[in-house]
């Protein structure tokens, strides 16, 4: 079975998480972040998605590793992501792949969130206080 590996960041706003609706996956909202390209650490991926998807920097200094998430992906395979907590530099606006950003917690409409985030990433947030 395809593993796909991708690195996010977790940003939060009064006890909610930005997500991001891509193009490609009109359907669910999922974390901000992406695949790792050959020769690009974790924070160097981070920097270049948040440019590319909201057209905002990362904080320097600012990226805490929070834990490595793994289930089922949207559209088959499995998803195996690592969350860092960090703090974004502008007003978050939707670019590139990005049709809309939104901010969810465990009380939003679980069916606007991919498998992952409602099932494995939101409770273990909401659990450690960082979501409502």
């Amino acid at each position: 079975m395809k593993v796909i590996q991708k690195v996010a960041i977790a940003y939060f706003k009064n006890k909610k998480m930005l997500q991001v609706r891509t193009k490609k996956q009109l359907e669910v909202f999922s974390t901000l972040g992406g695949k790792i390209k050959a020769g690009e650490s974790d924070i160097e991926c981070l920097k270049r998605e948040v440019k590319e998807e909201i057209g905002c920097e990362i904080e320097e200094g600012s990226l805490k590793f929070l834990k490595e998430f793994r289930d089922v992906a949207h559209g088959g395979g499995i998803l195996n992501v690592r969350l860092y907590e960090g703090k974004i530099i502008g007003e978050p606006k939707p670019s590139s792949e990005i049709v809309e950003i939104g901010w969810f917690d465990t009380n939003s409409d679980p069916n606007k969130l991919s498998v992952i985030a409602k099932r494995t990433i939101f409770p273990w947030l909401k659990k450690n206080r960082f979501i409502n």
